[in-house]
């Protein structure tokens, strides 16, 4: 038996280098998302609005944001050219829930001054930024520069913070799928223990990744590190905010599943594995209003968790949330389906005889496929024989040739056809939901390759195709192998039976079902956990894409257009098309389309919406007939509009405007 102990060895190390590999990318993954500081409102108004002059000093500072935000007392700080705070501290809500406002001390003197603030948007995540603005004058380039630069977030709270929400995640698939193969499609499996301590797996990893969600969210909103998890003061306002009453009601969701899954898992632990079930005996098959309860709980805890990320705000945000919780539950019944197939159903098992079970018929069926022997005149071998027979070939090839128990070829026929069809169910829901949440967080195509978000989302899709690929193939063994299983047992059996060959004969067992071997349940059972493991990449990918401003919000493709000044042909460009500093690129042309020579030109921005500029932009000449700023300061989403004058000679001017949008 030593090459049986040497080819577990050598699994043994296969399965911890994949294992290995396997954690090392989904951390890779998550660090990915990591990043504490991904905007997911929008400023769409500042008063004073950045870029801009104000003639006095003004009273205070208001900020507009695109959706509802939670600010505290040190959301906004305002400070001067030397760094001394003008702001008065306590910065508040404004008249509505998407406005923030502080008060500036009186009599400010001219100058330039920053402003930088922090909030929660209405998905639970961090927004940061900052502008500039001047009194008497505007500000320069450099200032604008400096007032754009982005808040550092803690990495490592943002980090600690992704692992927990993969987690959570994890938890919530294994739970929800396990208990749904278990309850619905294997109810006998509730008395596999490795079964059994993968349901119990699940809900503590849910239960664990939500509540260090919730303590987490406090530090990783106000960007503090892994040491305010000891504060009140962050957990207090987790709690007070939409995301810690969504998340205590999933804990509360998961703490009420505790008693109807300790009664499920009590009512089926007396019984020794390998006794059969009596039928209408108490205790055997959960009762339909236990299922229905533990349903109910299992779709609380996928809707909560729909309603903490971008589906729970936004236009139409009932039907995102809707969405997002079905292909919560589609993707738990998938993934958590495949726990249980390569935990318990497709589990290792000794190829030998039970203690019922004929063992010349066992040796026999061996040897039939080990290859021709010598045997009796009549061509059958006898039972010493066959049993030697039968045990040296199993040395010499690992036991993959022994054919699966009866009882079991039994089982596997009557779960994996179902499971079959429940999985691709979950696959098309999967598939539909997914895309509808694509469109609504993209909105364009170019978005999927140009933002964070969008190139997640192909990394997402790049998974899941793969997982359809091992899942064709998985459905393709079950098919070619328990198909005719199905046949079998209707009255087509004899006609079956009359078509077969000689060698296909062979191949069915007393009862009329196709014989499965060991190594061919091998197979299936590889394709499984190869198929577990890419879920847990999707998973990592998914923990990663919550932490992530949709596309829509990010999504700043440069601007160009082409108009014309008089006589002139003048074409414009902007990159990017986002709020902060942008490079714009002036080039005029002459009739015959050859570059123009300027004597003077000029180019300035405005918002009319908001009432902003006109902002003079700085440009340098970059050629002839070409002018390029690279710090054009644009403080606020909207519809800009770009004002461009050109002088040619001592008598001619021409002017011109375009419009574009800001992100």
């Amino acid at each position: 038996m030593s090459g049986n102990s040497g080819t577990a060895h050598v699994r043994r190390r296969r399965a911890g280098a994949l294992a290995a590999l396997t954690v090392t990318a989904v951390l890779a993954l998550v660090g990915l998302g990591a990043s504490p500081a991904w905007a997911h409102a929008i400023l769409e108004r500042a008063t004073p609005a950045g870029g801009t002059a104000a003639a006095t000093s003004p009273a205070t500072v208001t900020l507009g944001f695109s959706e509802s935000v939670r600010s505290d007392s040190t959301s906004i700080r305002v400070i001067d050219a030397r760094g001394t705070r003008v702001d008065t501290g306590g910065a508040h809500g404004g008249p509505t829930a998407s406005q923030v406002t502080i008060a500036l001390k009186p009599n400010l003197p001219k100058g330039t001054y920053l402003v930088s603030w922090h909030v929660i948007s209405e998905d639970s995540h961090p927004v940061a930024g900052g502008y500039a603005f001047g009194i008497g004058r505007a500000p320069t380039a450099s200032e604008a520069a400096a007032a754009n630069t982005a808040q550092a977030g803690s990495p490592v709270t943002g980090f600690v913070f992704g692992v927990a929400r993969l987690v959570a995640f994890g938890g919530m698939a294994v739970l929800l799928g396990a208990g749904f193969f278990l309850l619905v499609l294997w109810p006998a499996g509730l008395r596999r223990l490795a079964a059994r301590r993968l349901l119990v797996a699940g809900w503590m990893a849910a239960f664990v990744g939500a509540a260090a969600c919730l303590f987490l969210q406090g530090p990783y909103g106000d960007d503090l590190g892994l040491s305010a998890l000891f504060r009140w003061a962050p957990l207090g306002s987790t709690l007070a905010d939409r995301y810690g009453k969504l998340t205590l009601i999933r804990l509360l969701a998961l703490l009420l599943a505790v008693p109807l899954l300790r009664a499920v898992l009590a009512a089926t632990a007396a019984r020794p594995e390998g006794q059969p079930a009596r039928t209408g005996e108490p205790g055997w098959r959960p009762s339909a209003w236990t299922r229905a309860e533990l349903g109910g709980l299992a779709v609380a805890v996928a809707a909560t968790t729909a309603l903490t990320g971008h589906g729970g705000v936004g236009s139409w945000a009932w039907l995102a949330t809707a969405s997002i919780t079905a292909h919560l539950l589609a993707m738990s019944v998938w993934l958590g389906g495949l726990a249980v197939l390569a935990t318990g159903l497709l589990d290792r098992r000794r190829p030998a005889p039970s203690d019922g079970e004929d063992h010349a018929d066992w040796a026999e069926a061996i040897v039939r496929q080990s290859g021709p022997h010598d045997g009796d005149a009549d061509g059958e071998l006898d039972d010493e024989a066959a049993l030697a027979a039968a045990r040296a070939y199993l040395d010499e090839h690992d036991a993959d040739v022994a054919p699966v128990e009866a009882d079991r070829a039994a089982e596997l026929a009557e779960v994996l056809p179902r499971w079959s069809r429940v999985a691709m169910t979950a696959v098309g829901l999967i598939v539909l939901s997914g895309v509808y949440q694509s469109w609504r967080e993209l909105g364009a195509v170019g978005a999927l390759f140009d933002t964070a978000y969008g190139r997640l989302l192909l990394y997402k899709l790049w998974f899941v195709l793969a997982m359809l690929g091992v899942g064709f193939l998985s459905n393709r063994w079950v098919i070619r192998h328990f198909r005719p299983v199905a046949l079998a047992m209707t009255a087509e059996t004899d006609a079956a039976r009359a078509e077969a060959d000689d060698g296909a004969e062979d191949e069915l067992d007393q009862e009329g079902r196709r014989r499965v071997t060991q190594g061919a349940l091998g197979v299936l059972r590889r394709g499984v956990m190869a198929e577990a493991v890419i879920g847990v990449a999707v998973l990592a990918v998914t923990a990663a894409l919550v932490n992530r401003a949709p596309g829509r919000t990010t999504y700043a493709p440069p601007f160009h257009t082409t108009t014309t000044a008089g006589p002139l042909t003048v074409d414009v460009r902007v990159s990017p098309t986002r709020t902060g500093l942008e490079t714009v690129a002036v080039r005029v042309r002459d009739p015959q389309g050859q570059p123009q020579r300027l004597v003077e030109a000029s180019v300035t921005l405005s918002l009319p919406a908001a009432q902003v500029g006109p902002i003079d932009v700085p440009m340098v000449a970059a050629g002839t007939g070409e002018l390029l700023a690279q710090d054009a300061q644009v403080p606020l989403a909207g519809s800009w509009r770009m004002g461009i004058t050109v002088r040619i000679n001592d008598f001619d001017e021409y002017s011109t405007a375009v419009t574009y949008t800001v992100r």
